[in-house]
Parts: C-alpha cells; structure tokens; sequence
C-alpha cells in the first residue's frame, strides 16, 4: 500500500514489509551516532559543556550548569558602598531579568 499517492518506490518498500533491526544492530548504529560535536548532534549528553544538554534539574550553581554571567567578564566597581550596589544593580540586568522598584 502507498503511503503517499504515485510513490515510485511503493512496490520496493512493499517487497520488503515492515523494518524491524535487532537490538544488536540498533545499538550498532547507536554507538556510531554523533554524540555532542555541535549543536546539530543528534544526540547529547547532560552536562555543562556547550554541545551538551541540560538536566531538568540544573540550577546554574557552576555545578550542575554554567553560573550566570559566566564568561562574560564582569567585573564590579565603585568608590562607596552605594556607587557599587548601584553598579551591581546594573550588572545584575545584563544577565537576569527583574524589575528594579529602586528610587534614586
């Protein structure tokens, strides 16, 4: 039967009925498959590096995940303790979304 109408290849794929591999040749090719070399892998294990997937868990604690703001380079200043909380506040929105209720 024709999956899709006029499918040239309907009589070849009739010929050979339903593909169905061994376990053993299913984790053949599982072992050749591309694990974490881009983005585009087709499969990923969990961890932290770029190619990596996530853990539902991850909390970004540089454990489990990357800490937020790693590798972007902040560095915090200011001369007085109000100057550095203020920059601080500033740092903080490059890399979390909140809403800043702080009156100058």
């Amino acid at each position: 039967m024709a999956v899709v109408e006029g499918d040239p290849f309907s009589g070849v794929k009739e010929e050979k009925g339903p593909v169905s591999p061994e376990p053993r040749e299913v984790n053949l090719f599982h072992s050749r498959s591309d694990v974490d070399s881009s983005w585009e892998s087709q499969h990923h294990t969990i961890g932290i590096k770029h190619d990596q997937s996530a853990a539902g868990d991850h909390n970004h604690d540089g454990k489990s995940s990357r800490k937020v703001g790693t590798g972007l380079g902040l560095v915090l200043t200011g001369t007085t303790t109000n100057e550095t909380l203020n920059n601080l506040i500033e740092m903080l929105k490059k890399v979390i979304e909140f809403t800043d209720t702080h009156s100058s």
